[in-house]
């Protein structure tokens, strides 16, 4: 199913949007609580958003995807985490970074061998790009090393911080194959989280959870073949970048469905609530909160919508990704802040999703990029300074 026109493209997000709200009030927020205390990763879930279709937006039919596009992949991120947000995490990963990466750079048999079964969540995928030096710093704070051994490469080192790494069966990895090449030496493989010396370690995170589970991971003499490097040696710097552009996308759209559920919570609340004889909504303050979570939601939404637009119709999106990703993120925190002032002293109860929604807030802001760096490279972008499309690859369109 191609995307031919913006109206159709328009027309299919909207459609599966929709469909992820009433599968997440039918299926999933009945389950919060139970999900919650449990703390046991949701394999279940992940098989029903494949089955459904979710991480398909942007691949074809012949690799399990429906060919609806981006504008569809971030109103199912959106809606997803209006639903619960940890929910919406593998929106990245099954269905951005890491099947993306794998499509766009990998061999055609990586791509058969392994791009299908992560739409369907028969597969699980990580990315391995964060060290434990460094987050921004991507190519500073890179220790990891590859060095060829024939028609191998063997890989040592750490990374840190890696959403799903504990439960995923294959890693996008990247590692440096020559230190002295600066970001022409690094390279980018794909990496069975089965292959001996491999291993990855939950660090305990009382905000995530099991839900979306964040790990250390070694690389010892972790031996893979050449045929499983991503682009070519040395292109791994590329590669990362165009992954984080996807990430970004689905980054900005979560934080726009997140702001989305707490103002629909605030909205609720505020008409609901009496204080002093009367709904709190009344308030000139509390009205002045929901006015511009209105407001600001509503923009956000369209910035996410640019960006995807402009990857439906074949951009390097990197500019306009970044600055949705800020934006929403700005908004996403200080629509979660308002919405507990709103509610009080009740955010902080078990019963109401309202801490869920503060915690995962500032996460969303500093996944895929923090805010600051955002700062950063948008601000030296509109000064001429550095253009954020240089270390771009224009890929050709999956669907």
């Amino acid at each position: 199913m191609a995307v031919e026109t913006a109206l159709q493209a328009e027309g299919l997000a909207r459609e599966l949007g929709a469909l992820v709200r009433d599968w997440g009030v039918r299926e999933v927020r009945p389950r919060v609580r139970e999900l919650e205390e449990k703390g046991e990763f949701p394999h279940d879930l992940y098989r029903q958003m494949g089955e459904m279709g979710l991480f398909g937006c942007c691949f074809p039919e012949r690799l399990g995807g429906n060919g609806a596009g981006f504008r569809a992949l971030a109103a199912v991120a959106e809606n997803l985490a209006w639903v619960y947000p940890p929910l919406s995490a593998p929106m990245n990963l099954q269905a951005a970074t890491v099947p993306l990466t794998i499509a766009n750079w990998g061999t055609p048999e990586l791509v058969e061998r392994y791009v299908p079964g992560l739409v369907s969540a028969e597969l699980l995928g990580c990315n391995a790009m964060t060290e434990p030096d460094g987050g921004s710093d991507f190519l500073g704070a890179m220790r990891t090393r590859a060095v060829r051994d024939g028609d191998d490469y063997v890989i040592n080192g750490a990374k840190m911080w890696i959403t799903n790494a504990n439960v995923a069966d294959v890693a996008v990895v990247y590692a440096k194959t020559d230190p002295a090449a600066g970001h022409k030496g690094v390279t980018a493989f794909l990496v069975p989280t089965a292959t001996p010396g491999f291993e990855a370690t939950r660090v305990p995170c009382r905000v995530l959870g099991k839900l979306m589970p964040t790990n250390s991971v070694t690389l010892t003499d972790v031996r893979v073949p050449s045929s499983h490097v991503l682009g070519a040696e040395g292109q791994g710097f590329a590669v990362a970048m165009n992954a984080m552009d996807y990430g970004r996308l689905s980054v900005a759209a979560r934080s726009v469905g997140l702001a989305q559920a707490c103002l629909d919570a605030a909205l609720e609340y505020a008409d609901q609530r009496t204080a002093f004889g009367q709904k709190i909504g009344e308030f000139q303050m509390v009205k002045k909160q929901l006015a511009d979570m209105t407001a600001e939601v509503a923009a956000a939404r369209a910035l996410v919508d640019a960006a995807a637009a402009a990857y439906d119709g074949g951009s390097v999106a990197t500019r306009e990704s970044s600055i949705a990703k800020y934006f929403a993120g700005e908004v996403c925190n200080r629509a979660a802040q308002a919405c507990a002032e709103i509610f009080g002293g009740a955010a902080f109860s078990d019963e109401l999703p309202v801490s869920i929604y503060l915690n995962y807030a500032k996460l969303w802001q500093t996944g895929e990029g923090s805010a600051n760096i955002q700062a950063v490279l948008i601000a030296d972008d509109a000064l001429g300074w550095k253009d954020m499309d240089r270390h771009r690859t224009p890929l050709p369109a999956l669907v």
